[in-house]
């Protein structure tokens, strides 16, 4: 049986290994992947409605109007991961965030087999957007 502490480790190695290093995006997306209905958060993905939390989270930019001071450009998706008093953020485009959410796609079906094919058409969808 793996603890969340070895599945977090193999997440990160996975992304080490196909050579993306966003630590904001990755520690947020394991805490969706380990700790919530994955299948659930790649829906609120493709409708842009990702939950947030006080202390981690994801924004998208149509969040914001393009005249507003938080607006951080078009089609970019940022996350934020917060620990104590310090704020942590990383900002990538679309085509970052179908890379990542194809990492962490796989972890999922590698633990969640019977769900391959649901993930897959979810992210099949994200990224014709």
């Amino acid at each position: 049986m793996n603890t969340v502490f070895e599945d977090s480790k193999k997440f990160i190695q996975m992304y080490r290994e196909k050579g993306l290093n966003k630590g904001v995006v990755i520690d947020v997306l394991c805490d969706y992947v380990l700790d919530y209905n994955f299948v659930e958060i790649l829906d609120s993905f493709l409708k842009e409605a990702v939950p947030r939390g006080q202390y981690n989270g994801v924004i998208h930019s149509g969040a914001y109007d393009p005249d507003e001071e938080e607006y951080f450009g078009e089609k970019s998706v940022l996350f934020y991961y917060c620990i104590a008093e310090d704020d942590f953020e990383d900002i990538v485009t679309h085509e970052e965030l179908c890379s990542y959410l194809e990492v962490a796609s796989e972890f999922y079906i590698a633990k969640h087999p019977k769900q391959t094919n649901e993930v897959k058409h979810y992210l099949s969808q994200i990224k014709e957007k």
